[in-house]
């Protein structure tokens, strides 16, 4: 009895203070956390804000992020573009006539059905993916119904023409063939270790979050096999990575500066462009990124643990350098479409080139 008297006398109170929190907005902070702190049920949870992780991190890539010491001049960009249309998948599959069903992965779409399975199977890794559709009439019939759905949002899409709009204000625009730096997702890594038989590439598919060490592993043989050196013709010397939670830019060393920076920015447009905002709001993001990660998972890495504080990790391997962030993740987002070009043109944007190039 006298047990559920003091859960009833904590339950009564409990009430209390929503109903004060309804009555009285404006009460300071404080004293709705003595209050909370009497119920002994814990500490009230910190509002987002300046002391918060996401707050914290923010503050400290404003520090970290600074112009290079040499800025672009010129900067060449492929010629591609496209209009993409951004709507709601669910929707779109209703439009469709099309039913919630079980998830499977295809290579290549033939249907509706194969959209449908696709569609579903990604949504549930919480990944993002491309296919090729491969029945043209199919393809025009869903194309325009997702043009025509009510609400639909038509933008200026394609890498090229995303990519050169970020630079358009700051730089002449030539095509030009050497390929020096890529910008890349965790879909389009693993296609390249599969199809070059590289570190991993048994695996299918990510499940969740894209582990950090196979992510550096990957990211390491592709500079080390196929990126520049005294012996091979290739001009790549830098990649920069980028999933939802994190990203990593790897460089071969010698060529490229500012890379602290260069990193911090692209994860920090990756929150402001998908929330709309100009600067990060704390209350608006979250910080999602592994709390512990390892740098390798093929040999002996060394065991990161995040500091909100000291939101660039760096660390070296055979002449190679790898510099990790988290990314602070909108809640709420209001545009996705362009993102990771915005990401890779933010990075280029902040790094500098050594002058060899």
């Amino acid at each position: 009895m006298a047990l559920w008297r003091g859960s009833a006398c904590a339950g009564f109170l409990a009430l209390a203070v929503g109903c004060v929190f309804l009555l009285e907005p404006e009460l300071p902070g404080s004293a709705l956390r003595s209050l909370w702190s009497s119920l002994r049920l814990g500490p009230a949870p910190a509002p987002p804000g300046p002391l918060s992780p996401e707050g914290r991190l923010a503050a400290a890539w404003d520090a970290l992020i600074v112009q290079p010491a040499r800025r672009w001049r010129r900067v060449a960009v492929g010629v591609n573009a496209c209009v993409d249309v951004v709507l709601s998948g669910v929707k779109l599959l209703q439009a469709l006539g099309l039913s919630p069903g079980n998830g499977s992965d295809h290579a290549v779409l033939h249907s509706r059905n194969d959209l449908q399975e696709a569609f579903v199977h990604f949504m549930e890794k919480g990944a993002a993916a491309e296919r090729f559709f491969s029945d043209k009439e199919t393809f025009h019939d869903i194309a325009q119904t997702a043009s025509e759905f009510p609400g639909a949002q038509h933008y200026v899409g394609g890498n090229a023409a995303l990519i050169g709009q970020k630079f358009a204000t700051n730089s002449d625009l030539k095509v030009f063939p050497a390929v020096t730096s890529l910008g890349l997702n965790e879909q389009e890594l693993l296609f390249l270790s599969q199809s070059a038989s590289g570190p991993h590439a048994s695996l299918s598919s990510w499940n969740g979050v894209p582990d950090v060490g196979v992510v550096s592993d990957i990211l390491f043989w592709i500079l080390k096999e196929h990126g520049r050196s005294t012996s091979r013709a290739s001009d790549l010397t830098r990649i920069h990575f980028h999933t939802l939670v994190y990203h990593i830019l790897a460089t071969v060393d010698g060529h490229w500066a500012n890379q602290l920076a260069a990193v911090a920015a692209g994860a920090r447009v990756a929150g402001t462009q998908a929330c709309a905002t100009q600067t990060i709001e704390a209350s608006r993001v979250s910080l999602q990124a592994p709390g512990e990660f390892m740098t390798s998972r093929s040999e002996a890495g060394s065991r990161v643990t995040l500091n909100p504080d000291k939101p660039v990790v760096e660390w070296h391997r055979e002449g190679i350098s790898f510099y990790f962030t988290p990314v602070l993740v909108c809640k709420d987002p209001i545009r996705t479409v362009g993102l990771g070009d915005a990401i890779s043109a933010e990075g280029l944007f902040y790094s500098e080139v050594h002058s060899h190039y």
